[in-house]
């Protein structure tokens, strides 16, 4: 029946194989089933968040932890199975005290009874934590004190193939210890009996749940990403569903292809206006709205103003440009050097005369009209001066001696040389050079309106006209300076020349008077309208670009989301569950399941397990019955017969283990009436004959069912006993509570304490000494009445019990008239002592002395064991 059903590789060794190339979320996720059982709200959003950075979202602080080697219970070989060995100095475990140790019988059945708050779940926490449990829930600190740690931690000691190991200090964490894991505790929380769809008992061995839940997990994923996908689905800008653009330009066409892939560059470039197009963009509006021959006039009066700044611009470059401010330059140069060498010239014809401005500009005109009348008339065909005997001066009519002769020659002389006359020359070309200079106009002033117009066609241009006026007003005031000075400067640089640049506009604007012209036919008027609509659209792109761009980012997303719902299928999960359930569901298994229920509940719960297809990717064995397949089990199945048949299930995977590691049990019974609670305990107790069983409980009657069979196997038993007090809850106490004790036990504490009531009475501290007494005897009543309801009826009848053992009615029959009398002496002793009614005022009887306390001990002591020698003789 105990035969071993050990497989090549557990369950979660295949699971952890399978799991190699499954992405890095999804290896997260069987880390904290494997660690936990269940998912939490917060294990699915971090699982969320993992799935995203897997297909590309930015990792932050979350990263993925996935399964490995380590995070798996450990499965030691036979001689290496884990025992327990003890639990003590809790810290920030619930409300436990400190500095407690509790126990475990290593090679036996260790009981740990308390009532309901009494601190035994707070242990049995820490060993699902620590150990292999199907389900760990959480530890939660002491909400009572604020100074107790955050993190429950104990210290733990072990044995590994019987051998004791160095006690280790326990921390909380979501992974069980390392060498713990082999122990595995069973409660109602980690049963593998489930409802499914609460229509169906299903049974799932430990390990094969893993794929069940992985796939609850990415259905659960899934879910949160269908949610998210959803709200962004309904976060569509509401103007994409009513536009306010038109559907055929350029713009409308390319927000109604909007998409994931969409290039957002050409959306940028699509929604930039250059300063031309925008200007364009507000004549045709304007223009368009207004009668088309009169738009036309308009922009052919602006095309005109245009050539008029380029007409005043050209002929400003033209005389600011470096030839024309050089040639002035150089004009008034070559006169100055002129009129000097003239000067000079005059100097040397003209130094000694006695009269003063000879040789100059008024003695030359003098000069030429009197040489013009002495060639014409005077002396026709003579020379001037004339050379003819007896000629005279024709200025002062003296006769011409050799003196006025020779000074006229002179003067011929000078004047012939024509110094003067290229001075004159030259200062008159310089004039001449510097009066087109200063007349060509270089003000804005004249220009201002035309200015101000083609600020509003084109502002750079504007700007840029500007700049070269201003550029070509310098430059001739500088060179004006120089010429002045007569000094040769440097010329400050000329701005650029804005000539290309209006013309240009000039050629556009007039084009477009032309079009205007041409736009009273329909054709010319639709193409331009054609024209305002794309340039509306695009300037109204420019003013929605950040809504554009946002609902980009919200397809992206929607598209990011849809790939990584990708990674949500089940196909992989469901194969690998199959795999598993074919390899680890056998007909060993089964027939081992068969076994388990036989002994939990014998005939009374007949069932079978059968494949009954899946749920997303992991295969259900359902628990049916075998009279009546199709029978809905959840309806005919008891809360007990539940429990029997996890317990079945769960000693089932324990037989496919390769050790005889501890098994803890909590409350195993919870909700059990008398046949199940015996069956278990039956069950429990052999298997400690196998390995090491712990039990916690608060059903005294389980106890005594553990205890019973425990004692008639022979099997090593540790009782323990956890209560609260001042200090806490978790108080441990060896051995059972008063009320749980056996009746040998009771003897061996009432002989302790009258004892020690000797020392009160031997020190004369009555009072003291009277109150001990009479608590003795109390006992010691109670005691007489258990004893006869455990030794003298041999537990046939018990109090609260709700069936009558009629197997041992014989023992019974041990009971003599002699044991009668005595349990009637003692029982009436008792009662004489013990204040059961307001004693009489006046008896005031004095209490037993402590030889007396210990005969009547003695009494009862003796009458169990006679009936015991006589009991054991009934077969």
């Amino acid at each position: 029946m105990n035969r071993p059903l050990v497989a090549k590789k557990t369950v979660l060794e295949m699971v952890l194989e399978w799991s190699a190339d499954r992405p890095a979320w999804q290896r997260d996720a069987l880390r904290r089933i494997v660690a936990h059982g269940r998912l939490s709200e917060g294990d699915v959003a971090e699982l969320v968040t993992l799935c995203k950075i897997g297909r590309g979202a930015p990792a932050g602080d979350c990263k993925a932890v996935p399964l490995e080697p380590h995070h798996l219970p450990a499965n030691p070989d036979q001689a290496e199975s884990v025992t327990l060995l003890s639990v003590s100095d809790v810290k920030g475990a619930n409300n436990l005290a400190p500095t407690q140790n509790l126990a475990f019988e290593p090679k036996g059945l260790t009981v740990i009874y308390g009532d309901n708050g009494a601190g035994k779940s707070g242990y049995a926490r820490i060993l699902k934590r620590a150990c292999r449990a199907r389900h760990a829930g959480r530890i939660e600190a002491n909400v009572y004190d604020d100074q107790a740690p955050k993190s429950a931690s104990a210290t733990i000691s072990f044995g590994i193939g019987g051998a004791a190991q160095p006690a280790e200090r326990w921390q909380d964490s979501p992974q069980p210890h390392a060498r713990l894991s082999a122990v595995s505790v069973f409660d109602s929380e980690c049963a593998s009996v489930h409802l499914r769809d609460k229509n169906e008992v299903a049974f799932r061995p430990f390990g094969l749940d893993v794929p069940d839940e992985l796939a609850n997990a990415c259905q659960a994923v899934k879910d949160a990403l269908a949610a998210e996908q959803k709200a962004l689905e309904k976060a569509r800008n509401p103007i994409f569903a009513a536009p306010t653009w038109k559907a055929t330009t350029a713009v409308g066409k390319a927000l109604a292809a909007l998409s994931a892939s969409t290039d957002i560059k050409a959306i940028e470039t699509l929604g930039t206006l250059p300063a031309e197009e925008a200007s364009r963009l507000d004549r045709l509006r304007d223009d368009l709205a207004k009668n088309p021959a009169k738009a036309a006039a308009e922009q052919a009066l602006k095309a005109d103003n245009v050539k008029r700044v380029i007409a005043s611009v050209s002929a400003i470059a033209t005389g600011s440009s470096e030839e024309a401010l050089a040639a002035v330059f150089d004009a008034a140069e070559v006169s100055r050097v002129k009129r000097e060498a003239a000067r000079v010239a005059a100097a040397s014809a003209f130094g000694g005369e006695p009269v003063e401005g000879v040789g100059s500009d008024v003695w030359r005109t003098l000069w030429e009209t009197a040489k013009s009348y002495s060639t014409g008339t005077a002396y026709p065909g003579q020379p001037f001066p004339p050379t003819a005997d007896g000629a005279h001066c024709v200025l002062c009519l003296q006769p011409l001696v050799p003196e006025a002769l020779s000074r006229m020659a002179r003067f011929e002389d000078f004047v012939r040389q024509d110094t003067a006359l290229q001075a004159q020359q030259a200062e008159l070309a310089a004039t001449r050079a510097l009066k087109t200079l200063t007349g060509v106009a270089m003000r804005t002033r004249e220009l201002k309106a035309v200015l101000d117009e083609l600020a509003i066609q084109d502002a750079p241009l504007h700007l840029m006209t500007r700049r070269f006026i201003a550029s070509a007003r310098l430059r001739r005031h500088v060179q004006l300076q120089a010429i002045d000075k007569c000094e040769r400067v440097v010329l400050p640089l000329a701005s650029a020349s804005p000539v290309a640049g209006l013309t240009e506009l000039e050629a556009t604007v007039r084009k477009y008077s032309q079009e205007l012209r041409q736009s009273s036919g329909a054709e010319e008027r639709k193409k331009l309208e054609g024209e305002l609509a794309e340039l509306s659209d695009r300037a109204l792109l420019a003013s929605l670009m950040p809504t554009v761009l946002e609902e980009i980012e919200r397809l992206k997303s929607i598209r990011f989301i849809s790939t990584c719902a990708a990674d949500t299928t089940t196909n992989s999960i469901t194969k690998i569950g199959n795999d598993i359930a074919d390899t680890v569901i056998t007909p060993k298994m089964r027939d081992r399941f068969q076994e388990e229920i036989v002994r939990l509940a014998a005939e009374k719960v007949r069932v079978e397990i059968v494949r009954s297809g899946g749920k997303y990717g992991s295969p259900q064995y359902q628990v049916r019955l075998f009279a009546k397949p199709d029978a809905k089990v959840h309806e005919i199945l008891s809360e007990g017969e539940r429990t029997c048949v996890a317990l079945a299930s769960f000693m089932t995977e324990l037989a496919t283990a390769g050790h005889h590691s501890a098994l803890v049990f909590d409350d195993p019974v919870s909700s059990l009436d008398h046949r199940w609670r015996r069956k278990v305990a039956e069950r429990l107790v052999d298997e400690a004959a196998q390995r090491q069983v712990i039990v916690f409980t608060h059903d005294l009657v389980f106890v005594n069912d553990l205890v019973d069979r425990a004692e008639h196997q022979k099997i090593p038993l540790r009782l323990n006993t956890v209560s609260r007090g001042p200090t806490g809850a978790g108080r441990v106490a060896e051995g059972l509570p008063w009320k749980a004790q056996s009746v040998e036990d009771r003897i061996d504490k009432m002989e302790k304490a009258a004892r020690a009531a000797k020392v009160l009475y031997d020190s004369n501290r009555e009072d003291e000494y009277d109150a001990e007494a009479v608590r003795i005897y109390s006992q010691l009543r109670a005691s007489w009445e258990r004893a006869l309801e455990d030794i003298a009826f041999y537990r046939v009848v018990q109090r609260h019990r709700d069936y009558v053992n009629t197997k041992d009615l014989k023992k019974v029959s041990a009971l003599t008239a002699t044991d009668c009398d005595a349990f009637a002496v003692g029982f009436k002793r008792c009662c004489d002592i013990v204040d059961a009614h307001d004693p009489s005022g006046g008896r005031n009887a004095a209490s037993p002395p402590p030889a007396d306390v210990l005969q009547d001990i003695q009494a009862l002591k003796d009458w169990v064991a006679a009936l015991r020698t006589r009991q054991k003789q009934i077969v």
